[in-house]
């Protein structure tokens, strides 16, 4: 019901640019991925992990989760909730792991960092905990003369700092060496730049697939020629499948009730005049609390659930709702304005919320993680799912996924997602706890990257299958179409005669493509091939039939490629890095040795 009140905002898909960002401008290396795991138990009470048996230190963690979050802060202006900073400790994971990694192929390659090397690397780039100090801010903003001024004090300790940067050099040296060993040729150069600025304009008409019903399903051969069609469509890296068991966290009758009585106190306290704003950021453990609890985005009241949609369509502006439960939380909810919307009688509504949590007591949480952890010490014995119906909870799948892909349903335990990727298959992972329930899953399947089977995607080869029945179904009425242009008829007066309206596409690029026709390769392909005037099709696509005149279609000139030349060397080599890095990372896992103790510290 109001699961995106509290984890589906915008500030949550910022927290992955947020990340990227931070990522770049330390370390280039921002898409990674956490190789082989194998769970032993750590070294010691200071140590979250190892990896090449090169420990990774409680305080490295804890200092990585701090650049993640100060870099989230700063994007969005607010602290991150409870959801956000999973995210951002997966992340910081990613991160600290990556660096181990990459610095001790630096390391063996003799790359260092003399003494002098790493002042300099002080004085000209500060770290981002150094530059966000207030101690180095003048008017909100970073001060060079007060951070050089520190430097120079002999009375400051900048062991710590010298320390990261002694670290982190080496990587930056093992960096440049890779990026000075890619090249980019003049042909590669100059087809980026035709994909980018040269331009056709065209008319087309789309016949859409037949909306007849009782279309006979999609028999073997359908799909295996759907399959031999599209199969590349589906090309993908490494990804894995996870059986998942999700045990639902319970409260007391009192700790429900010290919530509900919470959260109707605050109600109550809104409606007596206090600002609903103030009280979020007091109280409110949900996204927006520091920014007064506004969601940004619009409702429609039947979005709230049958609990709380009499009540939303019902309250005025500033009105505020009864406390109502959503999982582990209590929500009240302010209306901030009621807008007509262009498709329902009944207004939208922009809101605001304050949600307090449901918090069992330490006893409690510890008896139900324990309950957890024997179902899971028995699934590393008979699996998962029969551990599951044992204790009459039942398992789920996830879809495959990879490092950039985590499955939804794991959302609220992304480490366990994480694990997933580097553990090996059948192997059970420890107890993830969060706010509302404990997370257990194992590896069911792993695949390598290529192509999928057609049994892995055999739910999309029949619904590719239907679809192109359907597209032949309407083969006829392109045939009319193209008989009648064929005859004299423009395409226009074609169109008409079939009641299909036709479309012009003023301008469009093969990098930028019109919404319309970007998801039809062969329309696009056929466009940019053919001269102005030319009829083309009708050109078969899984979006139906289409007919295409070619209007018009205007090359750059030289000029033009010789202004731009530069910019798009940098775009073609950013990216040229970033594929080499991540292909260079995923070789790297299957021989590195990352041990992960988290789980085991309670982290």
């Amino acid at each position: 019901m109001l699961k995106y009140l509290r984890m589906g905002n915008k500030r949550t898909k910022a927290i992955w640019l947020v990340v990227i960002v931070a990522t770049v401008a330390s370390f280039m290396l921002g898409f990674v991925a956490i190789a082989a795991f194998m769970h032993e138990g750590p070294k010691s009470s200071a140590d979250v992990g190892s990896v090449n048996g090169r420990v990774i230190t409680r305080v490295d963690y804890q200092n990585a989760i701090a650049e993640q979050r100060d870099a989230f802060v700063r994007q969005t202006g607010a602290d991150p909730d409870a959801e956000e900073e999973r995210a951002l400790e997966m992340q910081a994971w990613r991160n600290v792991v990556t660096q181990r990694l990459v610095g001790q192929v630096a390391r063996g390659l003799g790359l260092k960092a003399s003494d002098q090397e790493v002042v300099l690397s002080l004085e000209s780039a500060p770290p981002p905990a150094l530059a966000a100090a207030p101690a180095f801010q003048t008017n909100g903003k970073f001060d060079p003369s007060k951070y050089v001024a520190a430097l120079r004090d002999p009375n400051n300790n900048w062991a710590a700092f010298e320390t990261q940067a002694r670290e982190q050099l080496p990587l930056k040296k093992f960096q440049e060496r890779i990026v000075a060993s890619l090249k980019l040729s003049e042909p590669e150069l100059r087809e980026a730049f035709r994909d980018r600025y040269e331009k056709v304009a065209i008319t087309v008409l789309q016949i859409p697939p037949s909306q007849q019903p009782n279309v006979a399903a999609p028999t073997d051969a359908d799909v295996a020629r759907a399959y031999a069609t599209y199969k590349s469509r589906f090309a993908a890296g490494p990804r894995t499948q996870l059986e998942v068991l999700q045990v639902p966290m319970h409260f007391s009758a009192e700790e429900i009730r010290a919530a509900r009585e919470q959260a109707q106190s605050l109600a109550d306290r809104a409606r007596r005049g206090e600002d609903f704003a103030q009280l979020a950021k007091d109280y409110s453990e949900g996204p927006g609390a520091a920014k007064g609890g506004e969601i940004p985005r619009v409702f429609q009241p039947h979005e709230f659930g049958q609990a709380l949609e009499t009540q939303m369509a019902a309250l005025p502006k500033g009105g505020i709702s009864n406390p109502v439960q959503d999982g582990p939380y209590f929500v009240v909810l302010k209306v901030l304005d009621r807008l007509p919307s262009p498709v329902a009688t009944t207004p939208s509504l922009r809101v605001a919320q304050i949600a307090i949590r449901v918090r069992p007591s330490d006893t409690s949480r510890q008896q139900q993680y324990q309950a957890a952890k024997k179902i899971r010490d028995r699934a590393a014995q008979v699996g998962l799912g029969k551990a599951a119906a044992e204790n009459g909870l039942a398992t789920g799948r996830s879809a495959f996924y990879d490092y950039n892909n985590p499955p939804p349903q794991l959302a609220a335990a992304p480490a366990a997602a994480e694990w997933g990727l580097g553990a090996r298959a059948g192997t059970v992972s420890p107890v993830y706890e969060d706010m509302s329930e404990f997370t257990i899953v194992q590896v069911a399947e792993q695949k390598a990257a290529g192509t999928p089977s057609a049994t892995e995607i055999g739910d999309q080869l029949r619904q590719i299958a239907q679809v192109e029945s359907r597209v032949q179904i309407a083969k006829p009425l392109a045939d009319r179409a193209v008989q009648m242009i064929a005859g004299g008829q423009s395409l226009e007066n074609a169109a008409k005669s079939l009641g299909v309206p036709p479309f012009a596409i003023a301008a469009m690029t093969r990098a930028q493509p019109d919404p319309r026709v970007a998801n039809f390769p062969e329309v696009i392909g056929a466009a940019f091939a053919a001269p102005p005037g030319r009829i083309l099709g009708p050109i078969r696509t899984l979006g139906g039939w289409s007919i295409v005149r070619v209007d018009s279609h205007s090359a750059p000139t030289q000029a033009a490629f010789d202004s731009t030349r530069a910019q798009i060397t940098q775009d073609l080599m950013s990216r040229r890095q970033q594929r080499f890095f991540v292909g260079w990372l995923a070789e790297m896992r299957a021989r590195t040795k990352v041990q992960d103790f988290r789980a085991d510290l309670g982290m």
